[in-house]
């Protein structure tokens, strides 16, 4: 017997595919007219890459951005998979609450800030945040009923988090966690298999480019010490990031919802376990505000399930996500018009006009290629605004970024460039002023050189000790990963050393030359060299790095951060 659907569920249907229509129709029009930022143009260049990986991002921001940029070549084009993924999540927060109150689900979707960043940016968080919620949704379906069917959707998910942002997986770990009776399922062990069978050819990838992403989060994360100060910024800034308005309302929904089921105790594991495992780090590396948007999907659900059956709590919840979608809209118009006044916006980041920046940088280095030192994004924005060759080279105390992975800086070798760098080195290189209020320090390089592929390693300690002022001795491998021989002596006349540097953070403390390099490495060569050098005169903690320099260029990384410490 077939049933007919009554009048209500049909309203209620047509409300939520109103909504969807609504959201596309903005975001559509949004991504066409706002400009593209560093970051996204920074994930663009992974588009015309692609791969099954990158140094600090899996693959899938750039599978789903790709796809669009091809069809249209412009930045609507280029946010047409985020638009699909972030209309995918609320399709998959609505299938997995159900069609009770779909005016109270717009409402709490409307007033999360972050939900409004998945529409108009490109970001890695919006397709995590789409296999989130879908993995919710087949965890729940799981656990009523282990289908072949749904067992492999819910390992499809689980690779699609992994694929999409390394910490994403800190929801299936805490998942397994809240419910230890999985580990009795056969069912289970074929999530597992599917996963692994999913995850193969990024575990290749991994394997072929001697497992970049993993050595990058062990030793390029900035050191920042522990600090209250920083703690205390972790825990004010949740509220912020899940609101900002109804962000204090909806975590407290979340701590009074008591309704007692294993899928309710899985939301509320991740939410405390990746606060937790946040909050612990911040006690070493430097925090980025969108680390815990992965607790927006168990948000909304456990939040939603609380304040539908409480009429005060969903007034408030209305009343407060008004004022959300007020101060929303007026930010998504000004993402498109430059509206403000210039008196209250001076201080801001720059967020338009960047097309007459590119201009100006292309009329300045008139037609050479151009590098930039430590300035990932500008690098990425000026291929994306010009369709010119640029590279972003980064120095021994920067971070290293996919643009070391890339051939970009193997096809400068030997040609004449224009550097820019991003802070004027004691005052040595003329500036200029764009149009928009970005200084460009520059020069230009008649030969340009660098040997960042040659790998150093210390081969007897992972971690170095001494007193203040001491002199160590430590043998160096030197490794050519180059496809091709190494020649030291192409530098010519000009001078190439093997530096050590000591850093706290990113700041230099210390840079000591320790040999000059000549000769000729083969390819997949090594050499070893015992260098003798003193330690800092200061006692404390200190990373150390070596470097290949270049006379006139700045020194590279050429090894990861060893840790030394200094009594």
């Amino acid at each position: 017997m077939t049933s007919i659907p009554l009048e209500g569920e049909r309203r209620t249907d047509r409300i939520f595919s109103y909504f969807l229509i609504g959201w596309v129709l903005v975001s559509l029009i949004q991504a066409y007219f706002s400009d593209v930022s560093g970051e996204e143009a920074y994930y663009w260049l992974f588009s015309q890459y692609p791969a099954w990986g990158y140094l600090d991002h899996p693959p899938f921001v750039a599978f789903f951005t790709a796809p669009g940029y091809w069809l249209i070549p412009n930045a609507l084009g280029l946010r047409l998979g985020m638009i699909f993924c972030s209309t995918m999540t609320f399709v998959a927060i609505r299938k997995t609450v159900g069609k009770e109150d779909d005016r109270l689900l717009i409402w709490i979707l409307l007033g999360l800030l972050m939900v409004h960043v998945g529409a108009l940016l490109v970001k890695t968080d919006v397709p995590l945040l789409m296999f989130v919620a879908w993995y919710f949704y087949f965890y729940k379906r799981y656990l009523e009923n282990d289908s072949l069917k749904t067992t492999f959707w819910l390992a499809f998910c689980i690779a699609g988090i992994m694929l999409s942002k390394h910490h994403g997986f800190l929801v299936v770990i805490f998942t397994v966690i809240s419910n230890p009776n999985l580990f009795k399922r056969k069912s289970f062990w074929g999530v597992v298999l599917f996963t692994t069978v999913l995850m193969i050819p990024h575990t290749i990838w991994q394997f072929q480019n001697d497992f970049a992403t993993i050595k990058f989060h062990l030793y390029n994360r900035i050191d920042m010490g522990f600090s209250f100060g920083n703690i205390l910024y972790y825990l004010g800034i949740q509220p912020v990031v899940f609101g900002p308005i109804i962000g204090v309302l909806v975590l407290a929904a979340c701590y009074r919802n008591r309704v007692k089921s294993d899928f309710n105790r899985a939301l509320k594991y991740v939410m405390v376990g990746v606060l937790l495992f946040f909050l612990i780090s911040t006690f070493k590396v430097e925090f980025h505000k969108h680390w815990t948007s992965v607790l927006i999907v168990p948000i909304i659900l456990l939040s939603y399930e609380y304040i539908k059956d409480r009429a005060n709590w969903r007034k408030w919840l209305v009343r407060l996500s008004i004022a959300s979608v007020v101060i929303a809209v007026l930010a998504r118009a000004y993402l498109i018009h430059d509206y403000f006044p210039k008196s209250l916006t001076k201080d801001w980041d720059v967020l338009h006009h960047w097309d007459t920046w590119g201009e100006e940088v292309k009329e300045l280095s008139q037609g050479l290629p151009v590098v930039f030192i430590n300035h990932y994004e500008r690098s990425s924005r000026y291929s994306y605004l010009t369709g010119d060759l640029a590279h972003c080279y980064n120095t021994f105390d920067y971070r290293e970024t996919q643009h070391d992975l890339w051939p970009t800086e193997e096809n400068l070798q030997g040609r004449k460039v224009f550097i820019i760098d991003r802070h004027n080195r004691e005052g040595k290189f003329p500036t200029y002023m764009t149009q928009i209020g970005k200084g460009i320090h520059y020069r230009v390089e008649e030969d340009f050189r660098s040997f960042r592929k040659v790998n150093i390693e210390i081969t007897s300690t992972e971690e170095v000790v001494g007193n203040t002022g001491e002199e160590v001795e430590l043998t160096l491998l030197l490794k050519n990963n180059y496809d091709r021989n190494v020649d030291f002596g192409v530098v010519g006349e000009r001078q190439l050393t093997l530096n050590a540097h000591f850093l706290k953070g990113l700041e230099p403390v210390l840079t000591v030359p320790l040999s000059q390099l000549e000769g000729i490495m083969a390819q997949d060569g090594e050499r070893e060299i015992k260098v003798r050098f003193q330690l800092p005169s200061e006692v404390g903690k200190y990373d150390l790095r070596f470097s290949i320099e270049v006379e006139g260029i700045e020194p590279p990384i050429n090894s990861k951060k060893y840790k030394t410490e200094i009594n």
